[in-house]
């Protein structure tokens, strides 16, 4: 039988390049994450220049905050915990990495060409001092609340560093599970309501649900997933909630989490049958452990296509960022093609799509308008219709594209509506 022939969307972006965009790193300064802030450092380089891609440098907000709430009263009872940590302050490092008056890095091009930024020789110079937030923080991390932190209402008006109308990207670096607690009962090393001490365990024990009743029991665990009542930590759904209400239309946000395998739970207890343990999920390439994180991968997982997670238990952060940063591109404006395009002319040289191509007014696909190809190639915007569509190889700009074809518009008389979505649907090859 005949196979059908399959479309697919493969471009999905504004009608006009928006440039405004704030990158938030959430990155853990617990101990053995050094290793991880300098491999961290050393991709973002890959980022910046996949982010100027070709239609020029987009105007740039990056933060940098740290995993460490602090633990309220019982500051000083648990080794490197305070009371208020770094308080969900954006750049703690701020001041010692020369910035002045401002909590994150900000970089745009003027109208001369010329490029304004608030900050001492290159991004990356300045992003590798951001992150560089060593080891002494609080073992009980809270990514979630740290997040969240920064990007409250308040704290906006504050810093400005999160604008209404950006696309926002968020990745969170960290080798334990989110305990976001609002419960300050867990960090209390005399609790009588748990029989271990140890944090990364009572975190476990509290924020994440698996078969089984008994949580001390030794051995694998099956179906881990956010426990949605819990007496001290935040049930994820609360941060997904908040996101959701910051940037409703899902193509303004990415989230990404760079963490431990959360599909290998395991726990295990000493000689006596006491003081449980989360066995790690595996050892990074920095040769050091990473354990599952269960509540972060769901809180990433909730945001479908705009939701990014790498584990650290094969990969460092570099194909975690790369692929998010093709996600934010789309949603601000790059025309590269995605997808597994067919070549629907074996003999023609290259690859030949056949594609259909709209402009649409926000989401309403009622006020979808088709637009032709141009039938002019030696002058695309003399074709005999315009504004008209072309498909042609991308470049550089599309180098990180499985196709690296770019789809181009020509002719406009006018400039398309701010809501204004390009939208191309090509034939894919079968899976």
């Amino acid at each position: 039988a005949d196979v059908p022939v399959r479309f697919e969307v493969v471009v999905d972006t504004p009608a006009e390049f928006r440039d405004e965009l704030d990158l938030l790193f959430v990155v853990d300064n617990s101990e053995n994450m050094q290793a991880r802030q300098l491999q961290l450092a050393m991709s973002f380089e890959g980022v910046f220049r996949q982010l100027n891609f070709g239609r020029g440098l987009p105007d740039l907000h990056v933060g940098v905050v740290s995993t460490d709430m602090g633990i309220g009263e019982f500051g000083g009872t648990v080794p490197q915990c305070s009371s208020a940590g770094d308080g969900g302050v954006l750049g703690p490092k701020a001041q010692e990495c020369g910035l002045q008056g401002e909590s994150f890095l900000a970089m745009k091009s003027d109208v001369d060409g010329s490029v304004l930024s608030n900050f001492e020789g290159s991004l990356n110079e300045a992003f590798s001092c951001m992150t560089s937030l060593g080891e002494s923080g609080c073992e009980y991390e809270q990514p979630l609340e740290a997040m969240r932190s920064v990007l409250d209402q308040d704290a906006l008006r504050q810093s400005g560093f999160a604008r209404a109308d950006s696309v926002l990207g968020v990745v969170m670096l960290t080798d334990e599970d989110d305990c976001s607690a609002f419960n300050p009962e867990i960090f209390n090393p005399n609790s009588p309501d748990f029989r271990d001490g140890d944090p990364n365990f009572r975190c476990f024990q509290s924020g994440v649900k698996c078969e089984g009743d008994d949580v001390y029991k030794p051995g694998l665990r099956a179906n881990c997933r956010p426990r949605e009542e819990s007496g001290y930590i935040t049930n994820v759904d609360e941060y997904v909630d908040y996101i959701e209400a910051l940037k409703p239309d899902p193509r303004n946000r990415v989230l990404s989490a760079i963490i431990g395998d959360p599909g290998s739970v395991r726990v295990e207890v000493n000689t006596q049958g006491q003081d449980a343990q989360l066995v790690a999920a595996c050892e990074d390439s920095t040769g050091e452990a990473a354990y599952p994180g269960v509540r972060l991968a769901a809180f990433v997982d909730s945001f479908d296509d705009q939701g990014e997670r790498t584990s650290l238990c094969n990969q460092g952060p570099q194909s975690g960022l790369d692929s998010m940063v093709r996600k934010l591109r789309q949603s601000m404006g790059t025309t590269c093609l995605a997808g597994d395009i067919a070549d629907v002319d074996d003999e023609a040289p290259g690859r030949q799509p056949q594609c259909n191509v709209f402009e649409q007014l926000g989401s309403n696909t009622e006020l979808r308008a088709a637009l032709p190809e141009c039938d002019n190639p030696s002058n695309l915007a003399g074709s005999s219709v315009v504004p008209c569509y072309s498909i042609l190889t991308g470049g550089e700009a599309c180098g990180d594209f499985r196709t690296q074809l770019a789809l181009q518009v020509h002719g406009r008389a006018t400039k398309p509506a701010a809501e204004a979505r390009l939208i191309a649907e090509c034939r894919v090859n079968q899976p």
